[in-house]
């Protein structure tokens, strides 16, 4: 498998025209040539040399890898899996985000002004999973963070809990739990939920692809600035105010030793409300946020994203100038009283507002009509107008009702408009128009024509200069071929490897049977490990747990033992824990401590750990085979290996592939 991986980031160059000779070729592999020149460009792409320097060993791995990559993308492409319209989409989808910064200049447009408007007038509430990409990320970068996030948005549709995915997989820190400075508290992850959030919030590719999705629905791999973001949105209502002012109590996770003394503050302090106290007396007593007590309490100019999500829906419910019954959030427990909503200005009242924050924002990159504009100046676009004339003489009204056709004996030879190499005639334009034509308001016919004329020819430049950005920017050629080699390969893989050896059980199965002599546990402990707070005196405890040992106790009553012993009613695991398995050595440190012999150890303290440990060694189990359950994970890996290499094979006898050894020595020497 790790080869597989290294050849799916084979960057790969543009064809070559000029011709090639028999000394040139230094590859065949399914039809196609590979020159010398271009086999040694996509070499030192890869080195794995910090020099770059040719060394045999890896030039020939590499060559068998690079064999096998073509064989795969020669299969992939004669089952017709680059004609699929999933994969041509993915592939357009994936250039249209790579080549905006290539289209797009910094401008103020009332259509970005508008969009931004309407954004403000809902709120919307997103999770999301980040895969970072480094800031000078080469095209194997990409690829391998691109492929990471489809491999996890397939999970979500699998079942699995997306902000458990979040806390496992993404790269974004908030969204897993974070150690304080003095080592004991922790701040709550936020399981990847982002809260509530407007136009401005994110950055804006994010904010465009949440705008776009509806309530509960997973997005594709989105691309930003920082990376690829799968995203779920969770709501999305009419933005109840624009800022807001607020005063609140707040009872706070990290100033407190439990959860339940932060509750119990809380209710104590809402029960003086509810006995008239004045909430500026109540603020004063029990509010941990010392900042806004000085103020009664009362933050000011509050917006939705500054705020945790809990305060959005809990203003919204609670009376003007009223409190709240407590709620808990992430940070703690907090009790509010809604002061004031502003609500959402008109867009005229936020225009400046929002032009500033466009002018800071990607969305000023200039239009796309900027970019045809500079198109045409840099591909020599010119046009005669004049030639219009020929083909309004032949539009009629039943354009109007998308029913005119393009008359069979209309030549229309002469052009139109030029651009670059391009040439657009009056034949051409009357086509056009005849495949867009739709039914709408009749107008003066001049003025429709020049119009719709001015529409496509637009589109002509735009697609023009699109389809000349790869020759422009050979560093986006690479990356797009690149990207549209990795999907193919991915696809056959996912058919022959991945997707078979999670479905073939039968064959998953005899390839176990038969290398089972692989898959073996080693010597084991079967034992259980108690732990214990420091609030538990610990040599009182081993005695109870003697005492349940000799007795045969189960594992549960020995808890119970202690819990009736210490008179611990509620929240034992507090107190204490236990934890059953058959351990191999160095699969847990604690039980490591202990002889391995089978009874009850002393009391085991390790370092950096408050926690003190007595192990109960039920037996020691001698070495002894694993069951395909206990080994599916390797040997589900193991499997895919075995499939890999048959592929390869067959691969192999299917296509024919020769390699120059000439040439090949030639790099070499």
């Amino acid at each position: 498998m790790k080869k597989f991986v290294s050849i799916l980031f084979i960057s790969f160059i543009a064809s070559f025209t000029f011709a090639q000779t028999d000394k040139d070729i230094v590859l065949e592999v399914a039809g196609e040539n590979i020159s010398k020149k271009t086999f040694i460009e996509m070499y030192q792409r890869n080195n794995p040399n910090p020099d770059k320097k040719i060394i045999k060993k890896d030039l020939e791995e590499y060559l068998n890898l690079f064999i096998n990559f073509k064989l795969k993308l020669a299969q992939a492409r004669k089952l017709g899996y680059d004609t699929l319209s999933t994969y041509v989409e993915e592939v357009n989808t994936y250039r249209k985000q790579l080549i905006e910064p290539y289209l797009n200049d910094k401008t103020v447009t009332e259509e970005l002004i508008k969009e931004a408007y309407d954004r403000t007038k809902e709120i919307i509430r997103a999770s999301h999973i980040l895969i970072l990409i480094p800031t000078n990320a080469t095209p194997k970068d990409t690829l391998e963070a691109y492929n990471k996030a489809l491999e996890i948005r397939k999970k979500i549709f699998n079942g699995e809990d997306f902000g458990e995915l979040a806390v496992q997989f993404s790269e974004d820190p908030s969204a897993k739990d974070q150690q304080m400075n003095d080592g004991q508290n922790k701040i709550k992850g936020n399981r990847g939920d982002l809260g509530y959030f407007t136009s401005f919030s994110m950055i804006y590719p994010f904010e465009t692809a949440c705008y776009s999705l509806k309530i509960n629905e997973v997005s594709k791999p989105i691309r930003s600035q920082r990376g690829y973001h799968i995203i779920k949105l969770t709501d999305r209502k009419p933005a109840p105010f624009s800022t807001c002012t607020i005063a609140h109590i707040w009872v706070n996770f990290d100033n407190h030793s439990n959860a339940q003394e932060c509750k119990d503050i809380i209710n104590k302090a809402y029960l003086e409300l509810q006995n008239n106290i004045s909430f500026d007396s109540v603020v004063a007593k029990y509010s941990d946020d010392k900042y806004s007590a000085r103020k009664q309490g009362v933050l000011s100019n509050q917006r939705v994203v500054n705020m945790p999500f809990e305060y959005t829906d809990v203003i919204i419910k609670t009376p003007m100038n009223s409190f709240s019954e407590p709620f808990e959030t992430r940070y703690g427990w907090h009790i509010i009283k809604p002061i004031n909503l502003v609500p959402i200005l008109d867009l005229e009242q936020q225009r400046k507002e929002i032009e500033q924050r466009i002018s800071k924002d990607v969305r000023s990159y200039r239009t796309i009509e900027e970019f045809i504009k500079k198109s045409k100046q840099e591909y020599n676009f010119k046009e005669d107008i004049t030639k219009l004339a020929s083909v309004g003489e032949i539009i009629t009204d039943s354009i109007f009702s998308a029913k005119w056709e393009v008359p069979e004996n209309y030549e229309g030879k002469e052009i139109i408009f030029t651009v670059g190499d391009y040439s657009f005639s009056q034949k051409d334009l009357a086509q056009e128009i005849e495949k867009i034509q739709q039914k709408q308001t009749p107008e003066y016919i001049p003025t429709y024509l020049n119009s719709i004329y001015n529409k496509i020819a637009n589109e002509k430049v735009l697609a023009y200069a699109d389809a000349k950005l790869e020759v422009k920017h050979p560093e986006l050629k690479i990356t797009v071929d690149e990207f549209r080699d990795g999907i193919l390969i991915f696809t056959i893989t996912d058919k022959f490897i991945w997707n078979k050896s999670i479905t073939d059980s039968v064959g998953l199965s005899e390839f176990f049977s038969k290398n089972n002599s692989n898959y073996q546990w080693k010597e084991r402990a079967d034992a259980t490990t108690f732990s214990f707070s420091s609030n538990i005196d610990i040599l009182k405890a081993k005695k109870v747990i003697e005492k349940g040992v000799k007795k045969n106790k189960t594992n549960d009553e020995i808890k119970a033992l202690l819990e009736k012993k210490f008179k611990i009613k509620e929240q034992t695991t507090k107190y204490f824990d236990y934890k059953w398995n058959k351990f191999e050595k160095g699969d847990n440190k604690v039980v490591d401590k202990t002889n391995w012999k089978v009874g009850i150890s002393d009391v085991i303290e390790m370092e950096n750990d408050k926690k003190k440990y007595i192990v109960i060694i039920h037996k020691i189990l001698p070495p002894s085979p694993k069951t395909l359950e206990e080994a599916k994970g390797i040997a589900t890996s193991d499997y895919q290996e075995y499939l890999e290499e048959q592929w390869i094979k067959k691969l192999r006898n299917d296509y024919t592939y020769s390699v120059n050894e000439d040439v090949f020595n030639s790099i070499i020497n």
